[in-house]
């Protein structure tokens, strides 16, 4: 291989490992951030202080849930178009979300599954 492609080559492998480190950061959770959202946002008014104890039995109970499932659960109800296979039809929650990021789901999603559950959690590191 000649120096020339060799450089090339080094530099677009740094480029590329640049590029997923910086995807990586954005994606990282601010745990503090998600707490600041599900307060301003009236997350409790529904689901519960601890979002443990919903005040209807209809309301799911949040706490503790998987990251990525809340994360989608909340993009889906930010779906512009309601669609059977992918959005989630709630007029509360989706206004409730509309004007988030992507990063303030994340951030959201990491904040309330880090909550203690009253749900049965299998241990998933074994």
């Amino acid at each position: 291989m000649s120096t020339k492609t060799s450089s090339r080559l080094c530099t677009l492998l740094s480029a590329a490992a640049l590029g997923l480190a910086a995807l990586g950061s954005a994606q990282a959770a601010d745990l503090h951030n998600g707490q600041t959202l599900v307060a301003q946002h009236g997350c409790m008014g529904c689901h519960g202080a601890g979002l443990d104890k919903p005040v209807s039995p209809t309301y799911p109970i949040l706490a503790g849930q998987p990251e990525s499932y809340l994360f989608h659960a909340l993009q889906q109800y930010q779906a512009a178009h309601q669609t059977p296979i992918y959005g989630r039809d709630n007029a509360i929650m989706g206004g409730m979300v509309a004007t988030l990021s992507t990063q303030d789901l994340h951030d959201i999603a990491a904040y309330i599954a880090s909550l203690p559950t009253p749900l049965y959690a299998p241990d998933m590191t074994h």
